[in-house]
């Protein structure tokens, strides 16, 4: 039989995509197992949502302990990178802080996240209404706000840089990672995964890990798995403030989201200030979407950024793209062994999935190698929990 390049006959875990959590998850089976593992991606590295993605790295999440818990290993990793991985990764420190008005709803979510990171030993810190002007004095218009609470130990950094440096230490611990190959069908038989089609021809394999976003159902009909899952378009600019701005506040501003304004800003490297869509309403075909933001949305996120921030109102346009969410009916991630014995699955991760990229790939190879993992409480992420009630766990407090 003939492969592609470097395509193998046989594996004993075969990952599916090449975005933070395939490459994380090559990446742990390759160090923490003795299997052969492969990782086929159909075009690049992180060519998808990862590479798209702002890797804004927080842990508040509301009374949602679990995210906060994966979101603490994760960036833990992604801190101690180099020393984990001997790959470089840019990264940089930025508290998120979430405004709260007494009374409503969002207060709630933000002082439940408050308690759990606490809780979870992580730093942070509550301002008072009165605090509010002086510690954030970029802002215009706090004074509807009672409280803040900063995720202290919050960050961000890029997505390529993290995917592309994962394939390559996986790759340096044994992994074959091949690219411009396309999966299309996962082979069974007498229920057990038996391996993969490609358009190169076929790999054995006892396990598959399809981590392949929002190509994930369309894989997984193919042992006829349904992963009820939306692709939607987020749009993303990156502001270049006025020089007057920069001297005036050299952090830029801190990563937030207005409360009920599905759209949050975080600093960039190099001085920008990214700006960017959280709505999950624009529903898109993944393999054919509109790459470039609207103009109406450039303008009206512009407008939203000049109304929160007056001294950004001349800040020019450094750039703008699109990526695609990967949504399910309660915005909760799918991690899951589904349909025959060894297909495994990761996906749905609505906007979140790099934050948690390295603890999904630890919690992937857990269920493959041991069946199990004590990193969480993985039946939280069961595809199952759609059987009963197709929304799920219900839509969460906050989107963003």
């Amino acid at each position: 039989m003939e492969t592609g390049p470097g395509l193998p006959e046989r594996t004993d875990v075969l990952v599916v995509g090449g975005g933070i959590v395939g490459t994380a998850t090559a990446y742990f089976l390759a160090t923490e197992s003795d299997l052969d593992v492969a990782l086929v991606e159909r075009d690049g590295i992180a060519a998808g949502s990862t590479g798209d993605s702002s890797a804004i790295l927080r842990h508040h999440y509301g009374p949602d302990a679990i995210y906060t818990r994966m979101a603490k290993w994760s960036h833990r990793f992604y801190r101690e990178f180099e020393a984990e991985t001997g790959q470089p990764l840019a990264h940089a420190e930025s508290p998120l802080v979430r405004f709260a008005a007494e009374g409503t709803d969002g207060a709630e979510y933000v002082a439940a996240g408050e308690r759990v990171l606490r809780e979870e030993g992580l730093p942070v810190t509550r301002y008072e209404g009165e605090e509010l002007d002086g510690r954030y004095p970029m802002y215009d218009g706090l004074d509807e706000f009672d409280f803040a609470v900063s995720d202290d130990s919050a960050g961000y950094s890029d997505g390529t840089d993290a995917a592309g440096g994962l394939a390559r230490a996986a790759s340096e611990a044994g992994a074959t990672v091949v690219t411009g190959i396309s999966v299309e069908s996962i082979e069974s038989e007498d229920g057990r995964v038996v391996g993969v089609e490609t358009d190169a021809g076929r790999v054995d394999s006892e396990s598959v890990v399809v981590a392949a976003g929002p190509w994930t159902p369309r894989l997984a009909e193919t042992v006829g798995v349904d992963v009820p899952i939306t692709p939607t378009r987020e749009q993303v600019i990156v502001l270049d403030p006025p020089e007057s701005y920069v001297e005036a506040y050299p952090d830029l501003t801190p990563t937030t989201s207005v409360p009920g304004g599905e759209w949050y800003l975080r600093p960039d490297f190099g001085g920008g200030v990214l700006v960017a869509t959280h709505r999950y309403t624009e529903e898109v075909d993944p393999d054919d979407y509109d790459g470039a933001p609207d103009e109406s949305t450039l303008l009206e996120l512009t407008d939203l950024v000049a109304g929160s921030i007056p001294e950004l109102a001349e800040a020019g346009v450094r750039g703008r793209y699109c990526g695609v969410y990967s949504v399910t009916p309660d915005h909760d991630f799918v991690v899951d062994e589904a349909g025959p014995s060894g297909c495994f699955l990761a996906c749905g991760f609505s906007g979140h999935g790099f934050k948690h990229g390295p603890a999904v790939g630890r919690i992937l190879r857990d269920l493959v190698v041991d069946g199990g993992t004590d990193l969480v409480d993985a039946s939280f992420f069961s595809l199952s929990r759609f059987e009963d009630d197709s929304t799920g766990h219900g839509l969460p407090a906050d989107n963003v």
